[in-house]
């Protein structure tokens, strides 16, 4: 067939390209276990097709010529040119490419996912080992713009990291609706075959199927919660990377000299260039997923291109830019170090002046008349002007000792801080025993798929996914 030239050029040419770099091995596996699943209630040639799949798998795809529209139409055309017809035909039976094809974008996404929670975890990993370099290091925070009240460093760091966990859990969830199946589903209706959806799902590693047949290949809200996931993550990977900028550019955080760049113009300059470049990818993490609304937006409940060829390489670019963002990040902890002369800059007796008002109240000055004497008292904090001895005022305004007044949970105290460190490592440890499940589950199943026999397939792998699934849930 001849298309026409912008049809070719835009969609075919662009879909088939990004299929063949990236979704062929997804399309191997859900065409196998299809056939794995016609081989089990015995229809001719499934088995053959099996096999035929397996060897095919290890040879290159063409690149696009314009003879056969997509990746799934030119693997059925290698099928029928090396096996013949009828074993290239069996693996068509009640199969679309409507639930195929999102059974394939699903699997793909659930990889990159997998992969992009791996690079959160080392980031939260690196920030919990630097608090317990910096331990204790103060440090003056600051509300709307100006300095606050003093905290510590390992304080902000495990606060940053209980935010990251949060949005950990958010891509977790997201990633449980991008982990159901399709397969089966046929165009909308179901299979005309007898195919079990579960054996389907188990066979590629999923949690389930999607258990509408309609659900399957209409929905793509699995891909508006992963972007609004991935949205969510650059919005807290941008407060941090602010924070770090703002140290930088006064000096109290000098990143790696492998993670800096000078000036073409001014020689004393040691630009920190890889907090901004991280900064760049976590905005397109946010920008990305006002597009996948759009593309959901005023679209019949059917299957359609719009939510599931049009969302998948906005998708992949956002994933690409969280890895990204991530990595930089992490690169940016991992090689900079704080200097705490600098952070003690901002360090004066106003950043301490609500601690003077607390001071007040507890010798028995009503709180508005201490909150009046203190500003009155500013700059400065003078002693004759708050009616108390200069001792007692420095003994009280003393920093260590404001530490360990706030021994509240989450507190800045010695003591909470240790508790707070003690829960990120727990949950981490929790996170990383999760995804380790998860992924050891498609790795087996992606095994099961490309070594074992038909008659082998079915039983083992619903096996081993549900011990999987047992273990995971533990």
């Amino acid at each position: 067939m001849r298309w026409h030239g912008a049809f070719r050029r835009f969609v075919l040419s662009r879909h088939y390209r990004f299929a063949r770099e990236v979704l062929v091995p997804h399309f191997f596996d859900a065409l196998t276990a299809y056939a794995l699943e016609l081989a089990r209630l015995g229809l001719p040639r499934a088995r053959e097709a099996v096999a035929a799949l397996r060897e095919l798998r290890t040879l290159p795809l063409p690149s696009f010529t314009g003879e056969v529209e997509d990746v799934f139409f030119s693997i059925q055309a290698q099928l029928s040119e090396h096996w013949g017809e009828e074993v290239a035909g069996a693996v068509r039976r009640g199969l679309s490419r409507n639930d195929l094809d999102l059974t394939v974008f699903r699997a793909y996404l659930r990889d990159r996912t997998l992969a992009l929670l791996a690079d959160l975890l080392r980031l939260r990993r690196e920030a919990i080992r630097m608090a317990e370099r910096v331990r204790a290091v103060p440090v003056v925070l600051h509300t709307h713009h100006r300095p606050a009240q003093p905290s510590t460093l390992d304080h902000y760091l495990l606060g940053m990291e209980a935010l990251l966990s949060r949005d950990t859990e958010r891509l977790f969830r997201a990633l449980a609706n991008v982990n159901r199946s399709p397969l089966g589903a046929s165009a909308l209706a179901g299979s005309p075959y007898p195919v079990d959806r579960n054996r389907l799902s188990a066979l590629l590693g999923f949690d389930g199927p999607v258990e509408h047949t309609l659900d399957a290949v209409a929905s793509g809200d699995y891909a508006l919660e992963l972007a609004f996931a991935l949205g969510g993550l650059g919005a807290s990977l941008s407060r941090l990377l602010t924070d770090l900028l703002s140290w930088a550019g006064r000096g109290a955080f000098v990143v790696g000299e492998g993670l800096s760049q000078g000036s073409s113009f001014m020689p004393q300059k040691q630009n920190p260039v890889v907090l901004e470049h991280a900064r760049i990818y976590a905005g397109r993490l946010l920008g990305g997923a006002g597009p996948l609304a759009f593309l959901n937006h005023n679209t019949p409940f059917t299957d359609l291109n719009d939510h599931s060829t049009g969302v998948l390489e906005p998708l992949a670019g956002m994933l690409e830019a969280g890895e990204a963002a991530l990595e930089l990040t992490r690169a940016a902890l991992e090689e900079g170090r704080f200097v705490p002369e600098r952070l003690l800059e901002e360090l004066s007796p106003e950043v301490l002046a609500s601690e003077a008002v607390d001071l007040l109240v507890r010798k028995g000055v009503p709180l508005p008349e201490a909150y009046r004497r203190v500003w009155g008292a500013l700059p400065g904090l003078r002693p004759e002007l708050l009616g108390v001895e200069r001792e007692e005022l420095l003994a009280w305004m003393d920093l260590q000792a404001f530490f360990v007044r706030r021994e509240v949970l989450g507190g800045v105290g010695p003591k909470a801080r240790a508790e707070a460190l003690s829960r990120a490592k727990r949950r981490l440890k929790e996170d990383r025993k999760a995804l380790a499940g998860l992924r050891a589950r498609v790795r087996l199943a992606r095994r099961w798929l490309q070594h074992l026999q038909p008659e082998e397939g079915q039983e083992g792998a619903e096996e081993e996914g549900q011990v999987e699934g047992k273990e995971h849930q533990k």
